[in-house]
Formats: C-alpha cells, sequence, structure tokens
C-alpha cells in the first residue's frame, strides 16, 4: 500500500540527460514511495524555450509540484539538477523535505567544464541520442558555467545529503563546500565517472531511500 503521508520523490537528471537516466535508481527504491522524474525546463528535446537557466528551471519545477499536488517533497538532483535542486530548496524550504545532491559541482570547475564543451562541440551529433541531442548537452554546460550555488546555501533549511564519485576531482572541494555550507552528510560512491544513476544505482538508491527515511547508514567520505 503507497504511503500517501511520504513526500513524493523528485528526481532531476543532469545535463545532456533524459528522466529515464534515473530507471536504475528508481528500480531498486521502495515501488509504494510517490516518485516522478520531471524534464527540466529548457532541456527537453521537443517544445518551449531553447535557452536554458536556473531560475525558470525551478519555478517549471514548483509549477509541475501544483499541477500534481504535491505539496512537498523529496529533492533530488544530478549534477546540473542538482543545482536546480539547491535553488529550488533555497526558494521555498517549506516544500522540501530532504535534499539530496548527486555529482552536484558546488562552485562548477571552468578550466575542466570549458574543456568539454569544446570536445563536445567538436563531436557529430550522430554521436548523441534523440532525447539528449548535441545542443541540449552544450545548453547544459553552458549552464553549469555560468552558476555559483555558494548563494543559495544560507536559504536551505531542508536535511541535506551530498553524493560524490570517486572518480570526481572536483568532488572533494563541492563535498566539503555543502558539507560545511548546508551542513550536510557526505558520502563517496567508487564509479568509473560521475555518472552515479548509471553507474552505482544499487548503492545510490541506498543512500536516498536510507537518508529520506531518516536512517542513513555508512561512514562519511
Amino acid at each position: 500500500m503507497a504511503n500517501s503521508l511520504r513526500p513524493t520523490l523528485l528526481l532531476l537528471h543532469g545535463p545532456g540527460q533524459s528522466p529515464p537516466a534515473w530507471q536504475g535508481v528508481v528500480e531498486r527504491l521502495d515501488p509504494s514511495w510517490p516518485m516522478f522524474a520531471p524534464w527540466l525546463k529548457g532541456l527537453k528535446p521537443t517544445g518551449g524555450p531553447k535557452d536554458f537557466s536556473v531560475a525558470p528551471a525551478v519555478d517549471d519545477l514548483f509549477n509541475t509540484m501544483e499541477l500534481r499536488g504535491i505539496e512537498q517533497a523529496d529533492l533530488v538532483g544530478f549534477s546540473l539538477g542538482g543545482l536546480v535542486a539547491l535553488r529550488a530548496a533555497a526558494k521555498h524550504p517549506g516544500r522540501i523535505a530532504h535534499l539530496v545532491l548527486v555529482s552536484t559541482p558546488a562552485i562548477p570547475p571552468q578550466s575542466a567544464l570549458t574543456m568539454q564543451r569544446r570536445l563536445i562541440s567538436l563531436l557529430p551529433a550522430s554521436k548523441f541520442t534523440a532525447d539528449a541531442p548535441k545542443d541540449l548537452a552544450l545548453r547544459g554546460l553552458d549552464a553549469l558555467l555560468a552558476i555559483d550555488a555558494h548563494t543559495d546555501l544560507k536559504l536551505v533549511s531542508a536535511p541535506s545529503l551530498v553524493v560524490v564519485s570517486s572518480a570526481d576531482p572536483a568532488g572533494p572541494d563541492s563535498a566539503a563546500t555543502y558539507g560545511k555550507g548546508l551542513h550536510a552528510a557526505v558520502r563517496k560512491l567508487q564509479a568509473p565517472d560521475t555518472d552515479l544513476p548509471a553507474h552505482a544505482p544499487v548503492e545510490l538508491a541506498r543512500f536516498i531511500e536510507d537518508f529520506c527515511s531518516d536512517r542513513l547508514a555508512g561512514e562519511p567520505a
């Protein structure tokens, strides 16, 4: 039986991704937990504006919550989705029960992101999928290059968890920034890259489930 009193879990994807990127995690969560993975406004291949920015994405997220009758959410975001989640938790703190940031840069490493953007710009469009085409990946990276999440930290009141990848060179800095600024719990997962929903879905699902149930297991990173 579904627990109607439990906040709905909202899962926000990263740049160059689509909502099904969370499928491996969703399959390992309690099936009675109400959950939904929306598109980030500005990153959907069809319809809507073609430029992404955090503020409209946050407004669209809360519009979606209103339309679905979601009063309070457990909010999880990966990378760019984590920055949207952070801004959402800062803008409407009473609506967010728990905040989980996955591979989310506190201050985007400008040199690495710039190089990544250059490399992606050189790839042919055929290397990308219809759900996550090249132009969306580039727009997502542009958004990461433009964001500094520090201003939102003092406004967040929800219990927070930061999950970083062992392969992320910026992970320790992000963990330290969020750990201090949000008084967040920090966990590290072994993975070949930063895409933890794809490469560590079992462990990530366990961290999300335990944290949002107020019983986080494991040792701090």
